[in-house]
């Protein structure tokens, strides 16, 4: 018998491309146990039709933010495994068989790799490998468990606890590591498998190929990293120079792709700072 899996599927404002999440899993080789939909706060609210006996949509009137409204969504689940996506994901069609195989073979906490969709052409200077992190795609390369394909075991969260709501995004803002957290935490007790064959497809907008985009996500980044560790890794006037001077080493390389991979590095130790 197939363990049975709940889908959290927390959305904002992606009317259009929680429908193909959504579709994407009816129509998956091994159905889900149940799907659960968490509008967090779009305007207009959310709606959804969808012929599965056990799929829930429950809308929030004001915006909890990513952590707030996955932990909502593992309060509510009924299965024995809890699997998340994002809202503009599409699993490939054997993705829960992929991790049914993973449960039978005693993981605990699962997941798999993110493959880009794109919806624009990649600039010439960008790399799944050195910018792929930062659109959400690329994760087979550390064989890292990210939040848009991760599946915990229920009982792993009464061991360990939930999100942290500190982290994640926001209102607005791009901050994050509240899977690393929480993942890091699930490593010292539990049996972690990274699934090759439990593939989705991230959805890359145009807006996440830009400079200006990647600045923003590792300055975010940067601040997420700090508030995880509770320190500021830039800890004296002296760093922030040598930072400061650090910046103009792009102006004088020559490979543009190193030259904005600097800059957002550069982002990133700054987001840490402020």
């Amino acid at each position: 018998m197939d363990t049975q899996i709940s889908v959290v599927i927390v959305t904002y404002n992606r009317p259009l491309e929680v429908q193909e999440t959504v579709r994407s899993l009816l129509n998956q080789s091994v159905k889900p146990f149940e799907i659960l939909v968490i509008d967090d706060g779009s305007e207009p609210h959310l709606k959804l039709t969808v012929n599965f006996e056990n799929f829930r949509l429950i809308r929030f009137d004001k915006e909890q933010g990513l952590s707030k409204s996955r932990n909502y969504g593992i309060n509510l689940a009924k299965g024995e495994y809890v699997a998340f996506l994002d809202d503009d994901t599409v699993p490939s069609q054997h993705w829960l068989e992929a991790v049914q195989k993973g449960i039978m073979s005693g993981g605990d906490v699962l997941g798999g790799p993110l493959k880009p969709l794109f919806k624009a052409i990649p600039p010439d200077w960008w790399t799944e490998k050195d910018f792929g992190y930062m659109a959400g795609v690329g994760n087979i390369y550390g064989q890292r468990i990210w939040g848009a394909n991760m599946i915990f075991e229920k009982t792993v969260f009464h061991k360990i606890g939930l999100f942290d709501s500190n982290l994640g995004r926001q209102k607005g803002k791009l901050l994050s590591c509240e899977e690393d957290k929480l993942i890091k935490k699930a490593r010292i007790c539990c049996r972690y498998l990274f699934l090759p064959e439990a593939e989705v497809l991230h959805i890359v907008q145009s807006k996440r190929l830009t400079l200006k985009y990647l600045i923003r996500w590792n300055y975010y980044e940067g601040k997420s990293n700090t508030l995880l560790n509770g320190r500021k890794t830039i800890k004296n006037t002296y760093d922030l120079l040598i930072t400061g001077k650090s910046m103009l080493n792009p102006f004088i390389m020559v490979n543009k792709s190193k030259r904005i991979k600097l800059i957002t590095d550069m982002t990133f130790k700054f987001g840490q700072l402020l």
